[in-house]
């Protein structure tokens, strides 16, 4: 591990496909994490994301994989090195809507490769009068054409029958926003043509949870969401809003087209629905979220328990 750690760091990883985060990509990862003590974001450039995000349904599947693959093996190496509050973010070019490169950051990482790529970040930071960052390129032992692929699937991607959704909804408690609630909300965010509603529970539906005398404020959390939903993508309108019940707008807003949600809490998004049917609105389309997939099997169930992965908060 490096002696000396950076506050937060930019990370840039180009990746040919969607399906093609590898060991080389997750040794990138590893040594960043050991060289930043708060924050790594990590900048994904891909054609596919790009290619599909007018279609965000046909390639559902495959964002969802690589957002979880990113984050249970980033979270885990940082458990590993004793830095289970490191935050880590991850971060699509072109599809977030800004030059991500203008952020606070104290160093760029990336391997040989991106060299160009981060000295043009420095260009583009001295056009907007913003200070040099210093360049660590990342050395790695592995080398990009030596190894296996995670998921080789080379299925050529459906269009999908919805193309995209206006109005999207997500809920959920968000209480110290995890590595869960991070994929939960890109991909909500994933799927939104214009709007993303977030309910975050308020802390009078918290009574009997466990440990509430540890969750944070109803403030608290919404400007956490908020700060996160705004750095993964610019452009949407996002809501994010306490709400007192299971059902929030969901059941008064007839703009609202889908909802994303876990496994786990797939009966309340059928009572949400029933509770449309009432009211003659449109049942919403059900997005549903796996934080691991069977594809991407790198970590075991209690590993991934003990990351507060597979937990996305009611």
């Amino acid at each position: 591990m490096s002696k000396y750690l950076y506050d937060s760091a930019l990370l840039h990883i180009s990746l040919p496909t969607l399906s093609t985060i590898t060991d080389y990509h997750k040794d990138l990862i590893k040594s960043s994490v050991n060289r930043v003590s708060n924050l790594l974001t990590i900048l994904i450039s891909c054609s596919e994301i790009n290619r599909y995000a007018s279609d965000p349904l046909a390639c559902w599947t495959r964002v969802h994989n690589l957002l979880s693959a990113l984050y249970v093996f980033g979270t885990k190496v940082a458990y590993e090195t004793d830095k289970p509050f490191l935050d880590i973010d991850i971060i699509f070019d072109k599809w977030c809507g800004y030059q991500v490169e203008l952020r606070h950051f104290n160093v760029l990482f990336g391997p040989i490769t991106e060299k160009e790529l981060l000295q043009q970040f420095n260009e583009t930071r001295k056009n907007s009068l913003l200070s040099n960052l210093p360049i660590h390129i990342l050395e790695s032992k592995i080398t990009p054409s030596s190894i296996d692929l995670i998921d080789s699937n080379k299925t050529p991607l459906q269009p999908s029958n919805q193309k995209i959704f206006d109005h999207v909804a997500v809920g959920g408690t968000f209480d110290h926003l995890h590595s869960g609630h991070k994929i939960l909300l890109t991909m909500a965010a994933w799927i939104a043509g214009k709007r993303l509603i977030c309910g975050v529970t308020d802390n009078t539906m918290l009574d009997n949870k466990k440990f509430k005398e540890q969750l944070e404020s109803i403030d608290t959390r919404i400007a956490k969401v908020k700060q996160f939903l705004e750095s993964i993508r610019r452009g949407l309108i996002y809501e994010v809003i306490p709400i007192y019940d299971a059902y929030g707008p969901t059941t008064t807003d007839a703009e609202i087209k889908a909802i994303v949600i876990s496994k786990e809490t797939i009966n309340g998004a059928h009572s949400i629905n029933k509770e449309r049917e009432k009211k003659g609105f449109q049942p919403l389309y059900l997005a549903i979220i796996e934080v691991i997939s069977s594809s991407n099997p790198s970590l075991s169930e209690n590993e991934l328990k003990n990351l507060k992965l597979m937990k996305i908060e009611k």
